[in-house]
């Protein structure tokens, strides 16, 4: 019995071993393929930039409106949150009817209208300038006519196209890496609307007029 015993306990050793040895050459085939398809994808991929030009800056949602070209272009959209945003240093109850028709269906919550209010106590006006064109720390963030609005997508942009979701990058004249704005469609109509943008209102550099060590 003590030898068929150890028959049978490396015979399951055996079998474990094979096993798990499968399983691992399953795992690493399927990984290698995940990575050659990324590597594929961000290699077959070509950047898509957009540049939108304004020639001053809507004050109010009528306003906005009628600069809107397309509302299914979602590459659109996402400059006219940058549009939006910069109106609320002057008029915020504009900046908010804005921030709610771009934002479809659902209404803004009242979190993300207190991070503006939040932002803006905190120098957001200069980081939602920074999205203009020629707008740097050294001008203090001043941009000139017309505003012009710089939107790109990357390799990852539309993962989650099939669920309806986009998301796009905007360069800033006060940061190094590119802000990002996420956009849902509306399947029955097409149209795109923000879904995240709060990455505007991320900090940038001091504008030399703020910076106390300038």
């Amino acid at each position: 019995m003590g030898l068929l015993g150890d028959i049978l306990k490396r015979t399951e050793q055996i079998i474990k071993s094979e096993t798990n040895s499968l399983v691992n050459k399953i795992e690493n085939k399927a990984a290698g393929t995940a990575a050659k398809e990324v590597n594929d994808t961000i290699k077959n991929y070509h950047l898509t930039t957009r540049t939108f030009t304004y020639d001053s800056l809507p004050v109010t949602l009528d306003e906005l409106k009628a600069v809107q070209k397309n509302p299914k272009d979602y590459f659109e959209t996402a400059a006219l949150a940058v549009l939006a945003l910069n109106v609320y240093a002057d008029f915020p109850e504009e900046c908010e009817a804005m921030i709610d028709y771009l934002n479809g269906p659902d209404s803004v919550a009242v979190r993300d209208m207190q991070l503006i209010r939040t932002q803006f106590m905190e120098g957001g006006r200069y980081t939602v300038r920074s999205y203009f064109k020629g707008a740097t720390p050294e001008n203090n963030y001043t941009a000139s006519l017309p505003l012009t609005i710089t939107v790109h997508d990357n390799p990852y942009s539309y993962d989650n196209s099939k669920e309806g979701y986009v998301s796009l990058y905007i360069p800033s004249g006060g940061a190094d890496n590119d802000r990002k704005v996420t956009l849902r469609t509306k399947p029955s109509t097409g149209e795109w609307f923000i879904y995240s943008w709060q990455g505007l209102l991320m900090g940038i550099r001091t504008a030399k007029e703020a910076d106390p060590w300038a």
